[in-house]
């Protein structure tokens, strides 16, 4: 009987131990393929939904502006990458930002895939971090370019920090990535900081979307002054097409943040714009064969944004007033009193 004990209890000491060295080796094994910290990949969400009224029609309307999501990070010290999609961008799912990216030394990197052309700050700008709801008129109906393609950019932070930038582009569009293009389109951007706070960006971009291509030459200022905000932007538009004239396009503002720093209320920003646009034409013909080219447009915008937490997540509630001007003569009745919700999220 005790020989039977012996042997009982020598045996569960066994099988206790092969299990215990197998447990290490198993957690070993997890350890040694664990995805280290700084590859872990970061996660975005942006939420912007909207209620808007036009007092000159009086109708309304809601309106889920945004829904973004996105995961980004990187596979080594030299290789990044991005995925950012919008859900519901005009009510259909759209492509933001999807490339992956080699930084082969400091400062220097090479972006290949679909993301937005290098030109003008606005345009760059990710939803939750505009100053009014709504873009000005030189975003939007000039500069919102999108496209597959290769950027190259080299960033340089001694003595007057600059940024420069460029970029070659499909010009065909996301779906149309596949076909050989006879014509590219092509960017290039500097940005310099002048002295503190201060920076001026120059731009370049040819495209071409049909029979002719189209030259920008853009330039903007930015200046911050403790919590006011001063920006402008002028972009020179050029047709090759002759019979067309050049196009003129600009915007100007300033935003005032008043800091709060109560628990639930972070700051609340005042902010006015002006934007006009000349007669502009973006290339493209209509079913007859002529060219479209939209009349002048002028807008005041003011704004009053509420925002309860600046970063790193983001949440606020913005109003704003739009006052659009045209030609005499022609009917213009888009003024438009907007508020809206902001939601960010970032890990």
């Amino acid at each position: 009987m005790k020989k039977c004990c012996t042997l009982f209890f020598l045996l569960l000491s066994t099988l206790a131990l092969c299990a215990q060295n197998t447990d290490t080796t198993q957690e070993s094994r997890v350890r040694r393929h664990r995805i280290p910290e700084e590859y872990r990949p970061h996660f975005t969400a942006t939420v912007l939904g909207r209620y808007e009224y036009n007092p000159q029609i009086n109708k309304h309307h809601f309106e889920l502006r945004h829904t973004r999501i996105g995961v980004s990070g990187s596979v080594h010290p030299m290789f990044s990458y991005m995925a950012l999609v919008d859900l519901t961008y005009g009510g259909k799912f759209s492509p933001v930002a999807i490339f992956a990216q080699f930084k082969p030394v400091k400062g220097l990197s090479l972006l290949i895939g679909y993301d937005k052309m290098p030109f003008s700050s606005e345009n760059l700008l990710s939803p939750y971090q505009y100053y009014f709801s709504d873009k000005s008129f030189l975003t939007q109906k000039i500069t919102a370019w999108s496209d597959v393609g290769a950027v190259i950019a080299y960033k340089w932070d001694k003595v007057i920090p600059f940024e420069i930038k460029a970029g070659i582009f499909n010009g065909a569009g996301f779906g149309r990535q596949m076909e050989f293009q006879e014509h590219l389109n092509y960017v290039a951007r500097g940005t310099f900081e002048l002295f503190k706070n201060f920076k001026l960006t120059l731009d370049y971009a040819g495209v071409r979307p049909d029979a002719f291509r189209i030259h920008h030459y853009e330039a903007e200022l930015a200046y911050d002054i403790a919590n006011l905000h001063l920006e402008a932007e002028y972009i020179y538009k050029q047709y090759m097409e002759k019979t067309l004239r050049p196009t003129h396009a600009l915007y100007s503002f300033a935003y005032y943040k008043i800091p709060v720093g109560k628990k639930m209320l972070d700051n609340i920003g005042i902010g006015a714009r002006y934007d006009a646009i000349t007669a502009n034409c973006n290339g493209l013909a209509d079913a007859d064969g002529n060219l479209v080219v939209q009349p002048l447009r002028q807008r005041l915008t003011a704004g009053l944004t509420f925002i309860f937490v600046e970063k790193p997540l983001r949440a606020g509630v913005r109003l704003n007033y739009e006052k659009n001007f045209v030609h005499k003569g022609v009917e213009c009745k888009e003024d438009r009193i907007i508020l809206e919700l902001i939601t960010h999220f970032s890990n």
